[in-house]
């Protein structure tokens, strides 16, 4: 049986139902997946039934999947001062980390070699609102879900480019909001490498910097994943511009990098690159991933 050193895998669609997420990720052959339990720009208010996270499991049980990070609706924003679209916000994370909750005590019960990461979004954007109360509401809304939905399954707070009023760009706003949270254990980071590199940190020049910076900010130890993705813009751009592993300006030596720094090789990184909007470029774009990571993967020669 293939042993992995590594976690790496992809974003996939959970098109038909959220079971066919673990065939999507069996079939590039990686052992962690990130998915979406509904439409991104789509609220959701209501739970997932308990006969598809059984039929989730059923499917997991069965595959070489080992990493589960949970990606929620583009839709949420915590930072709002409206009524309404704070509550949605809310609820939208409410049905996803009670999704992660009842999946991750199904693997516990059944002894799965399987992990759910925990429900990862973003933080939100300043507008009605000033920065401190921005900061402030974001905090309320994620005790308010953890309230809501009791256990050990995490919130992962999503590092930002920083375009326009969006919140979240450096690790010092992102520790600020873990620190006022009541449960900081169920609190925790996915760093976009994209994300991060616009937003001024330069994984190409300073790697160990970053890295140091991000420990010092908000704990390694915390952060549970990330999303590997070159940037098509500068350092410093503030732009939220994915590009294809070393098609971007992070390149395939920084990237490569990246993947070997003894301080993340722990983590699982998942790719939200251009390239996975189809499945040949999809196959190219995980094969440059294992290497770059110097990895072996499980045989993927029967695709179609």
């Amino acid at each position: 049986m293939l042993q992995y050193t590594m976690y790496l895998g992809i974003h996939v669609s959970s098109s038909g139902g959220i079971q066919n997420s673990i065939a999507n990720g069996e079939r590039y052959g990686v052992n962690s997946i990130q998915i979406m339990l509904s439409a991104p720009m789509r609220w959701i208010t209501k739970m997932i039934s308990d006969e598809d996270i059984n039929i989730f499991v059923n499917e997991l049980e069965q595959s070489h999947i080992k990493k589960i990070l949970i990606h929620g609706i583009y839709l949420t924003n915590l930072a709002r001062e409206d009524k309404q679209l704070f509550h949605l916000g809310k609820m939208g994370l409410v049905v996803y980390l009670d999704f992660a909750e009842k999946v991750s005590k199904e693997i516990k019960k059944r002894k799965i070699d399987s992990e759910i990461l925990g429900v990862c979004f973003h933080p939100g954007s300043q507008k009605e609102l000033s920065y401190e109360d921005s900061i402030e509401r974001i905090v309320y809304g994620m005790n308010w879900v953890l309230n809501e939905v009791k256990g050990d399954q995490k919130l992962l707070i999503e590092s930002t480019a920083g375009t326009g009023t969006n919140l979240g760009r450096t690790f010092t706003e992102l520790g600020i909001m873990r620190k006022g949270v009541e449960q900081k254990e169920r609190v925790g980071f996915v760093i976009d490498t994209q994300h991060t590199f616009a937003g001024g940190y330069d994984w190409v020049n300073n790697l160990g910097g970053v890295v140091d910076d991000m420990d010092r900010e908000i704990g390694i130890e915390n952060v549970k994943a990330i999303h590997l993705n070159d940037s098509a813009t500068e350092c410093g751009s503030n732009k939220d511009r994915h590009a294809n592993l070393g098609k971007g300006k992070i390149g395939e030596d920084g990237i490569s990098n990246i993947l070997a720094h003894p301080n993340l090789k722990n983590i699982p990184f998942i790719l939200e690159t251009p390239a996975l909007k189809n499945s040949s470029s999809t196959i190219e774009e995980v094969n440059m991933l294992y290497k770059l990571a110097n990895e072996q993967r499980k045989d993927i020669e029967n695709i179609k």
